[in-house]
C-alpha cells in the first residue's frame, strides 16, 4: 500500500514522464536524457542527494517502475550509472570516507552530467563474482589494475568505472579492492552489439596497467568484498522496480492490442485462448 507521500511522488513521476516523452528519440542513445533526470534528482532515490525528496528504497522502486514504463532502455542505463556506479559513492562516506574527490564524482553522476558503470562480471566470472581474475597491485600512492570486465552496461560512454580487483587471486575475500576509475586512468572499451538494447552501450572493458590514485580507492584490503555485497542487495531491490514496470508495460500493450485487434467480427481478447490468459 502507498501512503500519501508515496502517492504524491507517483503523481510527480507521472507528470515528469509525460513531459519527457516528447524528448525521447528512439534513433539515438539514451544518454542525452541523463541531465533531464539529474535536474529532478531522478538518477537514483535510494540515498539523499542534495535536497531532493522523498528518498529511500521504496521511492527508488516506485521511480524505477515509472521510468521503465516510459523507456526501458533509459531505465537500464540510469540504473547502471545512478545506482551501480553511484551507490558506492554514498557508501564511501557512510563508512568514514573523507575528502572532496568522491563527492565530485557523486555530484557529476547524480546530476546526469557524467556517465557511470560497474565492473564486476569478467569473461570467465559471472555468477562466481568473488573469484575475480582482475589483479590489483599497490604502487606507492596508486593501485594498478590489470584484467578484463565484460557486459559493462554504459561502458563505451562511461566517464567513471566502479570496478573491483583483488591483490591475491587465491584469497579474494580478504584482498578485494573497490575503486572508482576515471576513463583517462587507462581504460579501454570495445562496444558489444546487444540487439535487444540498441540505444544502450555495453562493452568489453580492458584494464591494462590502469593507474588509480589512492583517493579514488573506495574500499581497500578486503573491504571491497564487504562493499560488493553491501551494494548488491539494494541494487537488486532497485532492479525489481524496473522489472515491475517492464512487466506492467507488456500487460498494458497486450490489453490494448487484443482489444483493438479483431478477428471473425470481434476483438481477440473475447476469445477464450486469449482473454483467459
Amino acid at each position: 500500500m502507498l501512503n500519501d507521500e508515496e502517492k504524491e511522488f507517483c503523481n510527480t513521476l507521472q507528470e515528469f514522464c509525460i513531459d519527457l516523452h516528447p524528448k525521447i528519440d528512439k534513433s539515438k542513445d539514451v544518454y542525452e536524457l541523463f541531465p533531464e533526470l539529474g535536474k529532478h534528482g531522478y538518477m537514483q532515490r535510494i540515498n539523499k542527494w542534495k535536497d531532493f525528496a522523498p528518498y529511500g528504497m521504496k521511492k527508488e522502486i516506485l521511480m524505477g517502475t515509472h521510468l521503465s514504463l516510459l523507456d526501458p532502455q533509459l531505465e537500464l542505463a540510469r540504473l547502471a550509472s545512478g545506482i551501480l556506479c553511484g551507490n558506492p559513492t554514498f557508501h564511501y562516506y557512510e563508512h568514514g570516507g573523507t575528502g572532496d574527490t568522491i563527492q565530485k564524482v557523486q555530484d557529476e553522476l547524480m546530476s546526469g552530467q557524467k556517465i557511470g558503470c560497474i565492473g564486476i562480471t569478467e569473461p570467465e566470472r559471472g555468477s562466481d563474482a568473488v573469484n575475480m581474475t582482475t589483479v590489483a597491485t599497490k604502487d606507492g600512492d596508486y593501485v594498478i589494475y590489470n584484467g578484463e570486465k565484460v557486459y559493462t552496461t554504459n561502458g563505451p560512454k562511461a566517464d567513471y568505472f566502479c570496478t573491483y580487483g583483488v591483490y591475491d587471486t587465491n584469497n579474494p575475500r580478504d584482498t578485494m579492492v573497490q575503486a572508482m576509475i576515471k576513463r583517462d586512468f587507462g581504460v579501454r572499451t570495445e562496444r558489444l552489439k546487444i540487439n535487444s538494447v540498441p540505444r544502450v552501450d555495453i562493452s568489453h572493458t580492458y584494464l591494462e596497467n590502469t593507474k588509480i590514485p589512492n583517493d579514488y580507492i573506495l574500499a581497500d584490503n578486503g573491504l571491497g568484498y564487504v562493499r560488493l555485497f553491501e551494494g548488491l542487495v539494494p541494487e537488486r531491490l532497485g532492479i525489481m522496480g524496473s522489472y515491475i514496470g517492464i512487466c506492467w508495460g507488456g500487460l498494458i500493450y497486450g490489453i490494448l492490442y487484443t482489444n483493438l485487434r479483431k478477428q471473425f467480427g470481434k476483438p481477440v481478447i473475447r476469445y477464450q485462448g486469449v482473454g483467459y490468459k
